[in-house]
């Protein structure tokens, strides 16, 4: 029960963030043809990789037996395929839009990884991570920032790489 709560209430957190980040004009998806064609590609190795990844968390489940409750391993599979996404969009420059400032999204993504990031440590502190040798939900805030801190470094590598080739012409 405490867990439905929990998901509950983060779930009407996060709307109201993200509602938040949309009026304040911090998010506006406003792309281009090309960054549109890009994401739709992004879209689509982004679902693949989630299909793939649901495919082979049953495998496993049969292979080897329960190693994570269901909401961990849908997660996990979640992050799998939000993860390719971010990293296509990238690489093609097509994650931001055209009106979006990068300094704010990235610092947003700087929070993220570090809030989810202390709390799985914390979580992994008190040894609730793994519980009779199946991953628990707990592990969720772990995974999640560390899918934003690979974004992220995905993000300040890209730009870097990018800086460097408009220097050198």
């Amino acid at each position: 029960m405490g867990i439905a709560v929990g998901l509950t209430v983060g779930l009407a957190v996060g709307l109201l963030f993200v509602a938040l980040l949309f009026r304040k004009k911090v998010l506006d998806c406003t792309f281009d043809e090309r960054q549109e064609r890009a994401r739709g590609v992004a879209f689509k190795y982004g679902f693949f990789t989630l299909m793939g990844s649901i495919f082979l968390y049953g495998a496993s489940e049969l292979a080897v037996g329960r190693w994570c409750d269901a909401l961990t391993g849908g997660c996990l599979c979640l992050a799998a395929g939000i993860l390719v996404f971010a990293v296509i969009c990238i690489l093609k420059d097509a994650y931001l839009s055209l009106l979006e400032r990068p300094r704010r999204i990235m610092t947003l993504f700087v929070l993220l990884s570090l809030v989810n990031l202390g709390l799985g440590a914390l979580m992994a502190a008190h040894g609730k991570l793994v519980e009779d040798g199946v991953l628990t939900f707990r592990a969720v805030n772990l995974v999640m920032g560390i899918m934003t801190l690979v974004i992220l470094i995905v993000y300040i590598v890209n730009f870097l790489l990018r800086s460097r080739e408009t220097e050198e012409e």
